[in-house]
This record gives structure tokens, sequence and C-alpha cells, in this order.
């Protein structure tokens, strides 16, 4: 029961990631008027990936500590 917090918090943040991804591959013109080709879409995504990655790291982290702690009490 404890846990249906937390992948209901995973859930919502991969729908996020999803949706922001298909904005990043569906617009033509960034927030600079810069007309977006493939590679710089694809550029863009990357670092998109790479937060959301470093978000997951950090959550998994905190997760596995507090996990730790729970079973050493």
């Amino acid at each position: 029961m404890k846990n249906k917090g937390w992948k209901i918090l995973q859930i919502i943040q991969l729908i996020i990631f999803l949706c922001f991804s298909a904005f990043l591959f569906t617009r033509t013109v960034d927030g600079h008027g810069t007309v977006q080709t493939l590679e710089v879409k694809l550029i863009s995504f990357a670092i998109w990936a790479a937060f959301y990655l470093g978000v997951l790291a950090i959550e998994w982290l905190i997760y596995v500590i507090v996990r730790r702690s729970k079973k050493q009490n």
C-alpha cells in the first residue's frame, strides 16, 4: 500500500516525459524562432532524456536509502 503513491508518481512522470517528448518532435520552430531540423530535435530530446534519467536516478537513490533505513529499524 505504501508503494502505491510511489508508483503513481512514476506513472505521472512518465506521462509528462512522453508528452513533452512528443512536443519536442512536433514543433517546427523553437522559442527563438529557429527552424527545428531532425538533428536539432534529436539534440533537444537527448538533453531532455538525460535530465529525466538524472531525476529518476536521484529518486531511485532516495528510494533505496529510505528502504534500507526502514529495514534496519
